[in-house]
């Protein structure tokens, strides 16, 4: 046998080739097969934060690499300030399922979506909301420090140029949250900044931002405080320009795990009035009978007024017994009824109100006596007495409401001269004459304080046309406003007409400080009347005296606390009345 005919043919060697050829792509393959590589641009979870709900949309790669971003540096969030005597801290979570994102040409907000992006990419501009219920926190509170903190959750998208900013937000009236499309968030008048802007590299995955209010912006917190019971803030990105887009954590749709965004307020607490339901019908037939006069009475006069936002109700807790299987026909004939009744009332039976305790007899007795059918014709006869629902007074009629004579050319402060948050009566030379067991009598006189001697117009506070606060004045019978002030920078709040129906006093910071003016309405000139201030000293809550040549205010000048402050409306004189150790502030002359 020859040496050719041992070797392998040519044929075989290709073969054997081929094979190990496709062996090596198989286990070069293998493993994309079975775990395939994700998009880059696809917002992605941390690690150290588990996801508990998924995200319902990614973002599409586009083919467009995204700028790369500089490294972030570690930034630490600032303190609040610590809670002085009277104050407390309180701490708010967002709502989930009224918190999440907003992408440009999309009709439904993507609410409880864990990724809460900002900026701009492929094309679409993105922005996110966060809801924060703030109903526990009384609209008279007074405001003394304020933040929001959000935690990141991927910088994939981020590119090296864009600011990142927060503005609490305005939206139109709403009676359900889901009537609320993206284009009336993205519409929304922003009525102030939150802290400042931030920059690529204050952005990165697990570290926590923090929006701080400024002296500046502490203000329009309070007023949104003051006009609702939640607050809406906006994050916005770039919106032009090449890819940058950043996503902070929503943090989920379960309050247990996830970094959820967090408003925290530092705030001396304000009091609510609180309100008594009306007695609860000593029977369903009774309650039957009730809702029948109050839809007669909706239908003639209209439903009653909202309570204002100062006032709550006491919510009562209810105990309930199981209800006896009935013994005869009879009986069975009287519950019928009653379920009608309750039918009138509700419509048709609920599941148990959470307020309500359910309460199981370890033996029932058996009836003493079987309830009789009641005709419905004899319902109005069995009435029990029960009291009507008051109504809400209107703006007109409070301000037509006397105060006692007793007040007038005194001052009413807010003073924690006796140990909480009273109503004091204080005489223009400092000395407190009283303390009052409620407020009525304050809300009376603070009421008149930014209307005309004729009432017939009112100073309030407004955005303009570049979202800056400012004094208005607004007509009462056609509601056309009129601009007064035209700040710059800062902001303008708490005016007050004078007596003689020619001057509004008000607080501006366009200085950098909170700095009382007078505004001449004959001339249409302000005047600056206090000076000397800086960041941390407070000149607010102006009001006049009855003959218009005073005004007092309250001020922490020179002070740890508040007091009471009174000068001349030339702005000479300026003299602190209080001369005490204790909290005086927010005064009111009665007039």
């Amino acid at each position: 046998m020859n040496l050719s005919s041992r070797l392998p043919s040519l044929t075989t060697i290709l073969w054997i080739l081929a094979s190990l050829v496709a062996f090596g792509a198989f286990l070069f393959i293998a493993p994309n097969l079975l775990n395939p590589p994700q998009p880059t641009a696809t917002p992605t979870g941390v690690a150290i934060v588990l996801p508990t709900a998924p995200a319902t949309a990614t973002i599409p790669s586009t083919g467009t690499p995204v700028p790369l971003a500089p490294p972030a540096n570690k930034n630490t969030p600032e303190p609040l300030a610590t809670a002085p005597a009277g104050a407390q801290e309180f701490t708010f979570i967002s709502d989930p399922t009224r918190s999440g994102y907003l992408k440009t040409g999309e009709d439904k907000p993507h609410w409880g979506d864990r990724n809460l992006h900002a900026g701009i990419f492929g094309g679409d501009t993105f922005s996110s909301i966060l809801f924060f219920d703030v109903s526990e926190l009384a609209p008279t509170s007074e405001i003394l420090d304020a933040e929001i903190l959000i935690t990141g959750l991927s910088r994939d998208n981020l590119g090296a140029q864009g600011a990142w900013r927060a503005t609490i937000l305005r939206v139109k009236s709403f009676q359900e949250w889901e009537e609320l499309t993206p284009q009336d968030f993205q519409t929304a008048t922003a009525t102030s900044s939150i802290g400042t802007e931030l920059n690529p590299t204050d952005l990165d995955i697990g570290q926590t931002n923090q929006f701080r209010f400024t002296a500046d912006q502490l203000p329009a917190l309070t007023n949104a405080i003051g006009e609702h019971t939640y607050i809406i803030v906006r994050l916005e990105g770039p919106a032009s320009g090449s890819n940058s887009l950043f996503t902070w954590d929503g943090g989920g749709l379960d309050l247990k795990t996830g970094a959820h965004p967090t408003l925290r307020i530092v705030a001396r607490p304000g009091q609510f009035v609180i309100v008594t339901n009306t007695p609860t019908a000593e029977s369903v037939v009774t309650a039957a009978v009730l809702a029948l006069k109050e839809t007669d009475f909706a239908q003639r006069v209209g439903t009653p007024t909202p309570f204002p936002r100062t006032h709550a109700t006491a919510t009562p807790i209810f105990l309930v017994t199981r209800e006896p299987t009935a013994e005869n026909v009879e009986t069975r004939v009287a519950i019928a009824q009653i379920a009608t009744a309750v039918a009138v009332t509700t419509g048709t039976y609920t599941p148990t109100p959470l307020n309500w305790v359910v309460i199981t007899a370890t033996f029932t007795p058996a009836p003493t006596q079987t309830p009789e059918v009641v005709p419905v014709s004899t319902l109005y006869a069995r009435l029990t007495p029960t009291l009507q629902p008051t109504r809400t007074p209107s703006a007109g009629e409070v301000l037509q409401t006397p105060v006692p004579d007793f007040l007038k050319n005194n001052l009413l402060i807010v003073t924690d001269r006796f140990g909480g948050t009273d109503i004091a009566v204080m005489r223009p030379d400092g000395t407190i004459v009283q303390g009052l067991t409620g407020d009525e009598f304050y809300r009376l006189a603070f009421a008149r304080e930014a209307y005309s001697p004729d009432r017939r117009r009112r100073a309030l506070v407004a955005p303009d046309a570049s979202d800056i606060l400012q004094i208005w004045i607004e007509d009462a019978l056609t509601g056309a406003r009129t601009l007064v002030t035209h700040l710059s920078r800062g902001i303008a709040y708490d005016p007050v007409w004078s007596p003689d129906g020619g001057r509004i006093a008000y607080v501006s910071r366009e200085t950098g400080n909170d700095e009382l003016y007078v505004y001449d309405l004959t001339s249409q000139t302000s005047t600056q009347i206090t000076h000397g201030g800086n960041a941390f000293i407070f000149r607010q809550r102006p009001t006049w005296s009855p003959d218009g040549s005073e005004i007092a205010f309250k001020a922490n000048d020179g002070t740890p606390n508040f007091q009471i402050w009174i000068v001349n409306a030339d702005g000479s004189n300026p003299h602190n009345i209080s001369q005490s150790t204790s909290n005086d502030t927010d005064p009111i002359w009665v007039k």
